[in-house]
């Protein structure tokens, strides 16, 4: 990587704050836009400029360095909402990463990252390749889906380097509702002494990774020779159960004797989701640190401090 120069959208969001920290921390200069004011985390540095906005409304007050870097991280992620309304996240997803694309077209940047789903990959028994074809099952997915076609269009078309990283279940501190929610769901009725509601069966699977895994991917996909056009899955390999995920809270919790409440399933979801990981192993040297068993302490420590009186 030739620019020291990296611009993320979403830099206030889970995944952003840590992102943006870490850029931070390695000595690279960081443009961040989120919606949200400046998260309180970031320090006060002359490498980080901070802007409050929508990506579809803000561009005009960018002026990006010439081989600058964009991480796209800017999202509509819940499930949920895309099904009850999807033309919003439409436009917060296809809209808002065509015209980031379009401006790191016209900006001369180095490279695009953009942050994508599993749910692209639907329901699938087996782990899902890079390669496998496509089943969305909710708007998000197709609007992530959607978001990757016009990744290789720019790419093919304009000769724009783009990345595509397919995250899986992220968690960690800092998490909210729409990052992983059912652990948050779970951990925070733990906390009352209630027990968890899991929609379905409970057999359900996904593939839970650790929000400093992810970071050190993220990182990684900026820092080695990716080529242009590359699709990695950002995952653990493994895939967990929401009814063995629930044990594993209720026995941190000490509560073993609670049994979990069902609920009727949600459409949208998918049944099964499990990473593929040997492509990010070869071209960006990614390995996973962390289990569930590892990152879940920590993410519990983080939403009880939440949870106490102030």
């Amino acid at each position: 990587m030739n620019s020291r120069s990296v611009l993320v959208t979403g830099g206030g969001g889970f995944i952003g704050k840590h992102l943006v920290s870490e850029l931070l921390r390695k000595g690279f200069e960081v443009e961040a836009i989120d919606k949200i004011p400046r998260p309180k985390i970031f320090p006060s540095s002359k490498r980080l400029a901070y802007y409050q906005g929508d990506v579809n409304s803000t561009l005009s007050r960018w002026r990006s360095k010439s081989g600058t870097r964009i991480v796209h991280l800017a999202a509509k992620t819940s499930v949920q909402e895309s099904v009850r309304r999807p033309l919003p996240t439409v436009r917060a997803n296809i809209e808002a990463t065509c015209r980031m694309l379009d401006f790191a077209r016209r900006t001369d940047c180095e490279g695009f990252l953009f942050a994508s789903t599993a749910a692209i990959y639907g329901n699938k028994r087996s782990s899902c390749r890079e390669t496998d074809t496509p089943s969305p099952a909710s708007p998000y997915a197709s609007s992530k889906l959607a978001s990757e076609y016009y990744c290789r269009v720019y790419a093919g078309l304009y000769g724009l380097p783009t990345v595509v990283l397919r995250y899986f279940n992220v968690y960690g501190p800092g998490q909210s509702d729409h990052y992983a929610g059912v652990i948050t769901r779970f951990v925070r009725e733990a906390i009352r002494g209630k027990p968890p509601i899991i929609f379905g069966d409970g057999r359900q699977t996904r593939d839970f990774v650790f929000i400093e895994d992810v970071i050190r991917a993220t990182v990684a996909s900026l820092t080695h020779r990716v080529p242009g056009g590359t699709i990695l899955n950002i995952g653990t390999g493994r895939a967990t159960s929401i009814l063995s995920l629930a044990e594993q809270v209720l026995r941190v919790f000490d509560l073993r004797n609670l049994r979990p409440i069902r609920a009727p399933s949600r459409v949208g979801e998918v049944r099964h989701s499990q990473a593929n990981i040997s492509a990010a192993r070869i071209k960006i040297h990614f390995r996973p640190r962390y289990r569930l068993a590892d990152g879940l302490p920590p993410t519990i420590e983080w939403l009880k401090t939440l949870a106490s009186p102030s």
